[in-house]
């Protein structure tokens, strides 16, 4: 089928039905192909009926499938439309669970910020496009999961854009293509925390923390994956590799 988008006609109607939709419930067919819905876009064919293990080989063949077209056109908001019609032809992939609404449609303005970064589809496509392989960490879910790690690692843009933040974190978290227990943990509150209970430190969200404070002494951006892995601090040191 040749990819199409939503027009903001489509978009609202998307957001509309969103709102009320019930677990196992479908888009309407006009979301997918509608003339006043949806428009042609960028002339290539996607194969309707692909099935994915999860959003890491999603985002593999979204990036393949996009592989003549410019990425940064694509990720503007001029394109949101894209990924939301992305989600209503994979619906019966990313919808199997009562989400938010932002993790279907591009939500640019949030409570706290900007969203775009929660969409389940244009994430997938931009963190596999920049990291790779090592985009594994964060996107090793099934299709209709965000995840505590993909939360961690893309929430703050100035490290989720880092290469060598994202390769440490697949080096650390990692295990057989799953990830290691504890990666995704969280230290309590310090009024809540019981002496000598470690619970969530050396997690991802530690990590972002650390590579932070560590870009104030050092450019990190260059660093090969060992070089900044020798820079963490002792409370990673659980979750090293081995080699």
């Amino acid at each position: 089928m040749s990819i199409r988008r939503l027009t903001e006609k489509g978009r609202q109607e998307y957001r509309d039905w969103l709102a009320t939709r019930k677990i196992g419930d479908v888009p309407p067919k006009e979301l997918l192909e509608g003339d006043a819905q949806t428009e042609a876009a960028l002339g290539v064919e996607i194969d309707t009926g692909k099935k994915f293990a999860g959003r890491y080989e999603f985002g593999e063949y979204v990036v393949g499938v996009f592989s003549e077209i410019d990425a940064k056109a694509i990720l503007s908001q001029e394109w949101d439309g894209l990924w939301d019609w992305l989600t209503v032809l994979y619906f019966d992939q990313f919808g199997r669970k009562d989400s938010k609404s932002w993790h279907y449609t591009v939500t640019r303005r949030g409570h706290s910020g900007s969203l775009a970064y929660r969409h389940l589809a244009r994430t997938a496509y931009e963190m596999y496009l920049r990291h790779g392989v090592s985009s594994r960490v964060m996107l090793a879910v099934p299709m209709d999961t965000w995840g505590d790690m993909s939360e961690q690692l893309t929430s703050r843009q100035k490290v989720a854009y880092h290469r060598g933040y994202i390769q440490a974190a697949n080096a650390l978290y990692m295990s057989g293509g799953k990830l290691r227990r504890g990666a995704a943990g969280r230290v309590k509150p310090h009024a809540k925390r019981k002496p000598g209970d470690t619970g969530g430190k050396g997690g991802g969200a530690r990590l972002a923390l650390a590579v932070q404070r560590l870009s104030r002494t050092y450019d990190t951006h260059p660093l090969q994956l060992d070089g900044l892995l020798g820079l963490l601090p002792k409370e990673f040191a659980g979750f090293m590799p081995s080699a």
